[in-house]
């Protein structure tokens, strides 16, 4: 037999070690206002780009991250997080450009740990009404177990009325995620202007059918209503040929001035991505001439569709409806709180921000202590503002700190995952605190003891000088023991402590 021959594709799998990797995903233009315009390039990017890669240690001790080269040793031994990027395999230098992958991989981690479920956008909704601890909102099959009745419950991204991508009939085809078409209010004017030419314009002949087929259905629905009026038999459909030029004519110009309706067609027939509801439109007024078109009520039409699935892989919790079982105190009725720092105080009309596991949300609003401000009449005693709110902290060490409870999380049109956190328990951070061993609630151990306080050791110092008086004066007294009358101490209430202590 003679030898095979290999093709130049086979050869190539076979000389290559890495030869599948997926292509980055693209960047996502932002439509924000905030400073997040000004870009960064050694900004950490708000959703990952590149898949990570790591290597068992007894590989990356020789270098051999599976890549067709060997990284650095001196580069990929000196971390704890061995975990890179591979931007390009060869560069024009003839090296593998890489970096560290641990910014997402250690946020990805620390998102796991806050175990919180994503949700559907809410828009209009009172933020007060979220983020009160009176107000709590438990993600359970779209519906609020906890909250008012008036207040819907937050919606998984998991419900079968949300996670779908084929475009349906019916009204509730809006409610999906993804569609062919772009979200108009993203594009800018260039891409919005080539979206026109190679799009739109090539498909006016087809729209232009559409518009007669639905003209024909509404003259046929309106000669079907005279007819049963009159008590006429139903007389033949109008055929859309049959239209004539000057009906058509008009029934565009009705259409031009009802911009619901016709966004509703041109959306559906584009397949665009839904707009919002036009200010100061109510539903149902009775503006519409075509009751069969409805207007979009997709949770997107404000903000915008998000680039990928609403979860974004980063969770695939469906609801928060869980307890955490503490092994000493039980069942608690809060989720474990988490320490977020506080990144950057109030100003004027923008509120706090706070760095949560990695990702940065706003404070909760409401009447609590992130936003609480002494009134004329004196601060309470219970109630204190929390440093670094309000202004810059710097005589804290590593910055101002303050414990919240992240509950629900979005992913916004440019690819964000925003976190909404409302105010801790007292007895939730009392609880976190002593698993950090700052604070104890039971003392009745040699470690427990060793926590307390300055002041709290002092005074258990001086009890234990005074006890130990009292036993030296015992000790050393010249009255006989036969003299002092014996008093029985099983079950008494002295054993318990309850009798008051006599004077000497």
């Amino acid at each position: 037999m003679g030898a095979r021959t290999v093709s130049p594709g086979g050869a190539l799998l076979r000389s290559s070690r890495m030869f599948s990797m997926p292509r980055p995903l693209p960047e996502i233009s932002s439509i924000s206002s905030d400073s997040t315009m000004h870009k960064s390039n050694t900004a950490t990017r708000p959703f990952p780009q590149y898949q990570s890669i790591t290597s068992p240690l007894a590989s990356r001790e020789k270098g051999d991250w599976g890549i067709k080269r060997p990284l650095p040793i001196k580069q990929t031994m000196a971390t704890t997080t061995p975990l890179v990027r591979v931007k390009q395999f060869d560069t024009i230098e003839k090296i593998t450009d890489y970096n560290s992958a641990a910014d997402h991989s250690l946020s990805l981690e620390k998102f796991g740990e806050m175990r919180i479920a994503m949700t559907i956008p809410q828009e209009g909704r009172d933020r007060r009404d979220i983020s009160s601890r009176a107000n709590r909102y438990i993600i359970d099959g779209g519906k609020d177990t906890s909250g008012p009745a008036s207040n819907p419950g937050l919606k998984s991204v998991f419900e079968e009325d949300m996670d779908f991508t084929a475009m349906s009939a019916d009204s509730a085809g809006d409610n999906r995620w993804k569609f062919t078409g772009p979200w108009l209010a993203r594009m800018s004017e260039g891409d919005f202007i080539k979206y026109l030419d190679k799009h739109v314009r090539p498909k006016r002949a087809e729209f232009r059918t559409l518009l007669r087929g639905l003209l024909a259905a509404q003259m046929t629905d309106r000669q079907n209503a005279e007819a049963r009026e009159a008590g006429k038999p139903l007389p033949p459909p109008v055929n859309p040929k049959d239209i004539t030029e000057e009906d058509f004519t008009k029934y565009l110009r009705r259409l031009r001035h009802d911009r619901p309706v016709l966004y509703s067609v041109i959306s559906k027939f584009l397949d665009l991505a839904p707009l919002g509801m036009p200010v100061g439109f109510k539903a149902n007024s009775g503006i519409f001439f075509d009751d069969d078109v409805q207007v979009s009520r997709s949770p997107y039409g404000k903000s915008g569709p998000p680039p990928s699935h609403p979860s974004a892989g980063i969770s695939y919790l469906r609801t928060n409806a869980v307890l955490d079982n503490h092994p000493v105190y039980g069942p608690q009725a809060d989720k474990t709180p988490i320490l977020s720092r506080i990144i950057s105080p109030r100003q004027g009309a923008t509120p706090a921000k706070l760095g949560v596991g990695g990702f940065v949300a706003t404070v909760p609003a409401g009447d609590n202590d992130f936003n609480y401000r002494p009134t004329r009449g004196g601060r309470s005693a219970s109630r204190k503002a929390i440093s670094g709110v309000s202004h810059l902290d710097l005589s804290t060490y590593g910055g101002a700190k303050a414990y919240v409870e992240p509950y629900t999380a979005t992913v916004n049109p440019e690819g964000k995952v925003v976190v909404k956190v409302r105010e801790a328990g007292a007895e939730a951070q009392i609880i976190a605190k002593e698993a950090r061993g700052l604070t104890s609630i039971y003392n009745d151990s040699p470690l427990k003891r060793s926590l307390l306080s300055a002041p709290e050791q002092d005074a258990g110092q001086e009890a234990s000088a005074r006890r130990l008086e009292r036993v030296a004066e015992e000790v050393f007294s010249e009255e006989p023991l036969d003299s002092v009358p014996e008093k029985d101490i099983v079950s008494s209430s002295s054993s318990y402590g309850l009798d008051p202590p006599t004077e000497r």
